[in-house]
């Protein structure tokens, strides 16, 4: 009879044994799905940034963007450069210079401070009417057109039409101002 006794006790273990085994493959099985789904989740998520000013969708695509983004850049660029007081003009230009491209950043920034030293020292104000901002064709190059307005102690000095460029590159998502010129003649 104790033969019977510990022949049921080995079945029973072993049974047990099996049913721990399974419950094992199938906890690492689980656990494997889980990793993979999050891994596809993570490498294929979006994030969606709407800010204030967007009242539409923009698409950015690696190293490419659509035309309603650049025209939103490209003003928001030239705001910054052509609109400033004594006061905002070297928080304005620090911010353009985040924007710039690290190649052409030492040439804008020394361009820039000549250009607060004589803000500040003057007392110059500037502000800039967009009247169209267009992309041109295929290049990387954005035009931007407008009334451009300066004033010296609330006095206006200059009033005129400008048509200015600004070339940018898109590098990886992130739109780098390469260079801003000012054409002659609107």
């Amino acid at each position: 009879m104790k033969l019977s006794i510990y022949g049921d006790k080995l079945a029973n273990a072993m049974a047990e044994n099996r049913l721990l085994k399974f419950c094992l493959l199938l906890t690492l099985g689980i656990t494997i799905v889980n990793s993979l789904v999050a891994y596809h989740a993570m490498n294929n998520q979006k994030v969606v940034i709407l800010p204030p000013m967007v009242d539409h969708k923009i698409e950015i695509r690696g190293n490419d963007a659509d035309d309603d983004y650049l025209k939103l850049m490209g003003r928001y660029a030239i705001k910054l450069l052509l609109d400033y007081t004594p006061s905002n003009a070297e928080q304005n230009f620090s911010d353009f210079l985040k924007m710039a491209s690290p190649q052409v950043f030492s040439s804008m920034r020394s361009d820039l401070d000549k250009i607060i030293e004589e803000v500040i020292r003057l007392r110059i104000s500037s502000s800039f009417q967009i009247d169209s901002i267009k992309k041109l064709g295929n290049t990387n190059r954005i035009e931007l057109i407008g009334l451009r307005s300066k004033f010296a102690d609330d006095v206006r000095i200059n009033e005129s039409i400008e048509n200015h460029i600004i070339e940018y590159e898109i590098d990886d998502g992130t739109f780098r101002i390469t260079g801003v010129s000012q054409k002659n003649g609107a």
